[in-house]
């Protein structure tokens, strides 16, 4: 088992999307995606600029992983697909990507272009790894990040590249830690989501 620490410096509920009863991250990150394994946990930190600044947003158990397209077809995601005639929480879905006699397909979305055309800079980033980590065991705080205590200071990570600790003894007792003290499931709202405003990442 390892824990994948980095930073998050945008936090809009599109990756990791917390919600519908699963966290998963089909975007982004495309080297966690790619090397991490069923079994291991993501845990990210609020961005320097942020109120939540070296607190924890997020930290998930992967339960599954699947490509694209099976995220796509999968009836258990549907609710992920973006709908922009529904709340906000819609409009953020991260199942965005599939292909289509043989090309690649990217939804509008968070990241797509305003106009709907395909934003090849995330499409690259993102479809470089063709792979969904999804979980059922997740923590969420996201506008309400937590405080780590001291102890557990080494499973912290200040940069924007990932990070692994090495103390696997260390890990299980973080672990424990989160899962005595948090129940499963949302505690807070993304922390950059601006009330009433939907946004377009442009990649850059």
């Amino acid at each position: 088992m390892k824990l994948y620490s980095y930073v998050i410096p945008r936090d809009y509920g599109f990756a990791p999307n917390p919600y519908f009863n699963y966290c998963t991250l089909a975007t982004c990150k495309p080297v966690i995606r790619r090397v991490a394994h069923i079994g291991d946990w993501l845990a990210a930190y609020g961005a320097a600029a942020s109120a939540q600044h070296g607190k924890l947003v997020y930290i998930m158990q992967i339960s599954e992983i699947m490509s694209f397209d099976e995220y796509w077809e999968d009836v258990r995601f549907k609710s992920k697909h973006p709908i922009y005639s529904k709340g906000v929480i819609h409009m953020y879905g991260d199942n965005i990507y599939h292909h289509l006699d043989g090309e690649w397909i990217q939804e509008y979305s968070h990241h797509s272009k305003e106009d709907g055309s395909i934003n090849y800079i995330n499409l690259n980033r993102d479809t470089k790894t063709d792979r969904v980590l999804i979980a059922t065991e997740f923590y969420y705080f996201g506008s309400n990040a937590v405080d780590i205590p001291e102890d557990f200071a080494d499973m912290k990570w200040k940069y924007r590249q990932h990070g692994v600790p090495d103390d696997e003894k260390k890990i299980n007792e973080f672990i424990a830690y989160i899962r005595e003290n948090y129940t499963v499931g949302r505690h807070g709202i993304p922390y950059s989501r601006k009330e009433g405003a939907f946004v377009h990442y442009k990649g850059e």
